[in-house]
């Protein structure tokens, strides 16, 4: 019996030591990353049956247990990857939130003072200080422009760089983990199938440490190792292979680095962007996609849309020298980029990108494709796809073309990528500013007789000169051409009605239109509704040329001109002029050049309500607030009442350093919806918010993401965690059980001497 309570006392002692052991190796291990709490879970030895009963044979050590609750460590995965992805993306969003709403390095204060030096152009248009100030403005707004596309760029390679990176990692926890699972199979097996406790937690820890950096989904397989999945299901650690991720460029874009992983026969797999949705590669990714790749599309649309609508503008203006308006801008065009496997044989296939109307431009890029038989463009924001079996076609302001495109040749369309690196000043010379209007329009404010009478020698004089509008036919010249011989005045074209000369007397005689005109010094003279008086002694040939502009009665006026894209610098040349004359008869303007010759094609009337109708001159339809639109490109409008006879006048304008219309129409352009229905600020103020609002979106997420992490941690460390307190009782405990195992020896020892001496 004293034999048995020996070997009691011995179970007891080894018990109490491996409590002690794995208390300390708890304690020493207290910070250890992904370490779990280890218990001595003991059981009784059995007893052997004497008759009277059983007698126990002391404690046993079925094995140590690691205190791991699956669901919480589960729980805590697939939280924690979802905060590092967040994690990600708020310190990428968070620069670039920064970057485009600053007050004084964004956008918005290189705008308003290129626009507020373009106000003080109008104020002054012939101020050479005022046109150098607009040209430092743009230079200025586009190298703003250039500065924050240049941090983007700066962003996307950081991307870039992150994505190397993770991958880095990636490859080496994937080694690792492979590693440990044979390193757990390899102790299962010689440890007769006891539990590598420290080895499991390594590998719990590797993986934890992957799923920071992409989500992972684990398989436990019958031998003790882990199956690690990523993406959409790819496997990165299966038995004893393990798969390696590289980085590559983008088939249609060798600028975007992408997530491939490479098979057991070398060949490599994309995964798509789409696939990693969690840890901070996911952050990553995904922030490029949903937010800077936007961000890069919608500065350089408002750098396009910008500096097309500017040109537009500046084209129908007229500079210091009388010239017609250049681009004010140089505008980048749309990045197109070929797919690395298009077919290589001749003909070589290409593709055009040409932005035709830029208000209509989106932010998005587009995937052009050729299946041998039809094209489609692909808008990638959100995959509607147009198809044609001939190109070109015009999609959302762009016209896409093509050229010796095979079945499977595709080509990456980036329309605005390059707005707002590429936007610069085209002109550098202040003269160059197109502020004026290359045409004026003007009416009689007062009666002018237009009379002529250069190269005559002789005295004879003209006065006492009016016009019967009533009688006068618009725009007609009379001549009077004195012959001494006869003593008699010859008129020229010959008049409608006669010619009435009332004498000095009062006597008043009918000439019929061609007869030879008595000459009477100081008669008065009248012939289709021109009247004057002709005293002196005219020479042999001389001649008196009317032509008159009568005044307007009426309560017309006529606008302002201005041109659109089809005038040309020969549309209105110098010494030409447009007249427009009212005939209340027919309630028509009667149209004829005045000047030289000055067509001005069919013309297009609309009237107050916008009604358009074309027409052909001479005569055009008048009411009250038309506007008339020759097919050469001028544009006016009259409203008011004319009286009969009223003329109106289009000319080219030959004198306007000073004139500032087109300076005010450039001006204007700073409110005008220019992008859909916003402008250029508002454009830029949505970005703005967008980042702003996205920004604290994912601030918010983040932060209850991380409260909801670190009580799921707490959860799972109050149970798998070491607590000192706790492993401090534990040890005393165990120090406690012992000296009293080591009592049950000493009683058991001295059981035996004691019979040792009886025995003696």
């Amino acid at each position: 019996m004293a034999t048995n309570i020996f070997s009691i006392g011995q179970s007891a002692l080894a018990a109490a030591q491996a409590a002690q052991a794995t208390t300390s190796h708890n304690i020493s291990n207290a910070t250890t990353p992904g370490y779990n709490r280890q218990v001595v879970v003991q059981s009784t030895a059995g007893g052997i049956n004497y008759g009277y009963g059983f007698v126990g044979q002391g404690t046993q050590v079925a094995e140590i247990k690691r205190v791991y609750n699956d669901f919480l460590n589960k729980q805590v995965m697939a939280s924690q990857t979802t905060a590092s992805s967040l994690d990600s993306y708020l310190s990428q969003i968070s620069q670039l939130n920064n970057l485009v709403a600053d007050t004084s390095a964004g956008l918005s204060p290189a705008l308003q003072d290129f626009f507020k030096s373009m106000q003080n152009l109008a104020s002054t248009p012939n101020n050479d200080a005022a046109r150098q100030a607009v040209l430092s403005g743009g230079s200025t707004l586009a190298a703003r422009f250039q500065s924050l596309n240049d941090q983007m760029a700066q962003s996307r390679t950081s991307v870039n760089a992150q994505i190397t990176s993770s991958i880095g990692s990636i490859n080496s926890l994937a080694t690792q983990i492979q590693e440990l699972n044979q390193a757990i199979i390899k102790a299962q097996g010689s440890g007769g199938g006891a539990t590598p406790n420290d080895l499991l937690d390594q590998r719990d820890q590797a993986i934890a440490d992957l799923n920071k950096i992409v989500k992972v989904t684990t398989l436990p397989q019958n031998n003790g190792s882990m199956s690690v999945f990523i993406g959409n299901g790819q496997p990165l650690v299966l038995g004893d292979q393990v798969a390696q991720l590289v980085a590559t460029p983008a088939d249609d874009d060798p600028t975007r680095l992408q997530v491939s992983i490479k098979t057991s026969s070398n060949a490599t797999i994309l995964l798509p962007d789409g696939a990693f949705t969690g840890g901070s590669l996911g952050g990553i990714l995904q922030y490029r996609t949903e937010t800077l790749d936007t961000a890069q599309n919608t500065l350089g649309r408002v750098a396009i849309v910008l500096a097309s609508a500017f040109n537009a503008q500046h084209k129908l203006g007229q500079d210091q020298n009388g010239a017609l308006g250049t681009n004010f801008f140089n505008v980048p065009v749309p990045s197109v980029v070929a797919n690395i496997k298009n077919h290589v044989a001749l003909p070589v296939a290409t593709a055009t990108a040409t932005i035709s109307n830029p208000s209509a431009l989106t932010t998005s890029d587009y995937r052009l494709d050729y299946d041998g038989f039809n094209y489609s463009v692909t808008r990638l924001s959100d995959n509607t796809k147009t198809t044609s079996a001939t190109m070109p076609v015009t999609i959302d302001g762009v016209d896409f073309g093509s050229a010796g495109m095979v079945a499977k040749d595709s080509f990456l369309i980036k329309p605005t990528i390059n707005g707002a690196n590429g936007i610069s000043v085209a002109i550098t010379n202040t003269q160059k500013i197109a502020a004026g209007t290359p045409i004026v329009t003007s009416s009689n404010a007062v009666t002018n007789m237009g009379l002529v009478t250069s190269g005559n020698t002789g005295t004879g004089v003209v006065t006492s000169a009016t016009v019967n509008k009533a009688a006068f036919a618009p725009n007609s010249t009379q001549t009077y051409t004195y012959s001494s011989g006869t003593n008699t005045l010859a008129l020229t074209p010959p008049p409608v009605g006669n010619v009435m000369v009332t004498t000095t007397a009062g006597v008043t005689t009918p000439y019929t239109p061609g007869t030879a005109i008595p000459y009477s010094a100081g008669a008065t003279i009248t012939a289709d509704g021109v009247s004057f008086v002709l005293s002196g002694t005219p020479a042999n040939n001389d001649k008196f040329v009317f032509s008159p502009t009568p005044a307007n009665t009426g309560t017309a006026t006529i606008s302002s001109g201005t041109i659109n894209s089809s005038f040309t610098a020969t549309t209105l040349p110098a010494g030409s002029k447009l007249s427009f004359t009212f005939d209340s008869t027919t309630g028509t303007l009667a149209t004829s050049p005045a000047l030289g010759t000055a067509p001005m094609g069919t013309v297009t009337v609309k009237d107050a309500g916008g009604n358009p109708v074309l027409v052909t001159p001479p005569n055009l339809p008048f009411g009250p607030g038309y506007s008339y639109t020759t097919s050469t490109g001028m544009s006016f409008s009259i409203t008011g009442q004319p009286a009969n006879g009223d003329q109106f006048y289009v000319s080219p304008n030959t004198g306007g350093v000073t004139d500032n219309r087109n300076a005010l129409a450039l001006n204007a352009l700073q409110t005008a919806n220019t992008i859909g229905n916003t402008s250029f600020q508002g454009s830029y103020s949505q970005l703005v918010s967008l980042i702003g609002n996205k920004t604290n979106e994912i601030t918010v997420t983040n932060k209850a993401e991380n409260a909801r992490l670190t009580a799921i941690q707490q959860e799972q460390q109050s149970e798998s965690g070491v607590n000192q307190d706790e492993e401090l009782a534990n040890m005393i405990k165990n120090q406690t059980a012992y000296q009293a195992a080591a009592k049950i020896i000493q009683a058991a020892s001295d059981m035996l001497n004691v019979l040792f001496t009886l025995g003696g």
